[in-house]
């Protein structure tokens, strides 16, 4: 069987950092399956190829099966994608994975009717018991999908994650042009090291996250995604059958490090990003890999870096950390507020913990890299200058993401209605007047066309989208971004007071016309 893995394109106004190894994992896992297997990185170069390349490049066999994935943000591209691939194979089997489907595959398929199956969640296994059945055809013996069938999307029951992700083949590194993302090493500018890299890899060694922050998904391989795509009564029939569903997993430190020397022996790396989503937050396994890391000898040719939460970034740690070679640790800050933190985002720490994180990892000479964010749902322009304020207080020029509701966020559930309420006018106008009524057909009709209105808006967290605040406008974050990247707290509240937004005391030194105010009640104007 001939098998074409799409990689769609990430980020074109960027230059490309990340390999695509979930469709390499899937790639290797079809070649043991003993077929022809082809992958198609359409994210690998800049400029991004052009629609006829991708036609061309499609067009070059004709495929019995074609698969693939991405994130809700690269929707835009990949249904323009899906509808080349069908016209030029209309008796292939199509297959959508990753994020871009998992949280609403019912609505994609609407959307892009040239899938035929959606994979939810977690793919491998089930991706290799497709290849196994794609001749008898007996979807519904398969473990967490969707499929059509007589114009119907048919459910079948939910898969358990993998409890032993060793078990999990390394991605076909051979189908990639990895000399293609080599060439952009130096992008990942987040350190010195990083930034004078020249043969850099992005790496995954957990799972999941033991957070919970509000505007966070993990591709529907954590409880938490579970619990929110099944309920709590199914999960935990599930935990009675399975075991547990964790809510993080992790590659062995042994897994990890045999794999990184594979690819150093092929490859001659120089630095590796470990792109978990939060490594610090298990202290000892930690520990376990840098002392593995060190008796390899590997930290005396490869550096590396990773993310984290604060509150885990002890000062031992951080030593540890910079003496196996970490050059830098990024931390999602999200936010200088407390207020915003516990309420908005969930995350549970705070700008104490966020403070002290960055001086344990300077103190250990490893680079701390934050991100934070504009625009949460109940953010005032105090809570900004909170958020501005800690950026003065470490003298860093940080420009926010702005807050996104992404698809299977908590943020997205809880102001669904909101959120396509600004994509079409008439929702907007009946969720200001409850008492006009529309039937149900009629109004599904509406929230279905907003729906992908809003994601084929989905871009990076740098762009608007849609937002979710209750207090500014689209046009207003985008001035305050602006403002708060350039740390002008005076812009900021003469903005406050044209939009007549009241700000704390506090700020009133540092406010332009508060001070004017002031000085006039003083010394009155004279004629």
């Amino acid at each position: 069987m001939k098998v074409l893995l799409i990689q769609p394109q990430v980020r074109i106004d960027q230059d490309p950092v990340d390999i695509p190894a979930g469709l390499g994992i899937m790639a290797s896992i079809a070649i043991e399956e003993g077929h022809q297997v082809a992958l198609l990185d359409l994210n690998v170069s800049r400029p991004i190829p052009t629609w006829q390349y991708i036609r061309d490049q499609i067009a070059v066999e004709k495929w019995d099966l074609i698969g693939i994935g991405g994130l809700s943000s690269m929707y835009k591209d990949i249904r323009k994608i899906l509808y080349i691939a069908r016209k030029l194979n209309p008796d292939a089997l199509i297959i959508g994975g990753g994020g871009f489907i998992t949280y609403m595959p019912d609505k994609i398929m609407k959307f892009s009717p040239e899938i035929d199956i959606a994979v939810l969640g977690e793919g491998e296994e089930t991706f290799r018991e497709l290849l196994q059945k794609f001749d008898s055809k007996n979807w519904n013996s398969i473990k967490g999908i969707c499929f059509r069938e007589d114009d119907k999307i048919i459910y079948t029951e939910p898969r358990p994650l993998i409890p032993d992700l060793d078990v999990i083949p390394y991605p076909a590194y051979d189908l990639m042009d990895m000399e293609g993302y080599f060439k952009y090493s130096g992008s990942f500018w987040n350190s010195i090291e990083s930034f004078m890299s020249k043969r850099r890899i992005n790496f995954q060694t957990e799972r999941g996250c033991p957070r919970q922050c509000t505007f966070c998904t993990h591709n529907g391989m954590n409880r938490w995604d579970q619990t929110a795509m099944l309920g709590k009564e199914k999960l935990k029939q599930m935990d009675d059958e399975y075991g547990f569903q964790p809510i993080t997993r992790f590659f062995s430190p042994d897994y990890v490090i045999n794999q990184i020397k594979y690819l150093d022996e092929k490859y001659d790396l120089d630095y590796v990003c470990i792109l978990d989503e939060n490594l610090t937050a298990f202290p000892k396994r930690v520990y376990e890999f840098c002392d593995k890391w060190m008796a390899e000898g590997l930290h005396k040719k490869i550096k590396l870096g990773t993310s984290g939460d604060s509150p885990s970034i002890k000062l031992d740690l951080a030593k540890r950390m910079k003496e196996a070679g970490f050059s830098m640790v990024s931390i999602g800050g999200e936010s200088g507020s407390d207020r915003i933190l516990k309420e908005d985002i969930g995350k549970g720490v705070t700008s104490a913990h966020n403070q002290q994180a960055v001086n344990n990892l300077m103190t250990a000479g490893i680079t701390p890299v934050m991100t934070f964010m504009v625009g949460n749902p109940t953010e005032t322009i105090d809570d900004v200058l909170e958020t501005v304020s800690f950026f003065k207080d470490n003298n860093v020029s940080i420009d926010p993401f702005i807050c996104t509701p992404f698809p299977g966020t908590k943020i997205f559930m809880d102001h669904q209605d909101f959120i396509l309420s600004q994509f079409d006018e008439k929702l907007k106008i009946l969720s200001e007047n409850p008492q006009i009524k529309i039937s149900e057909e009629k109004l599904k009709e509406w929230k279905d066309n907003a729906l992908e209105k809003f994601l084929v808006s989905l871009n990076n967290a740098t762009d608007l989208s849609a937002t979710v605040s209750q207090n500014f406008s689209h046009a207003d974050l985008i001035a305050i971004k602006y403002f708060m990247h350039n740390q002008d707290f005076k812009r900021l509240l003469k903005m406050a007071h044209s939009k007549n937004w009241s700000h704390d005391k506090k700020w009133n030194e540092t406010c332009p016309v508060c001070n004017a105010r002031e000085e006039l009640s003083i010394k009155p104007l004279t004629q």
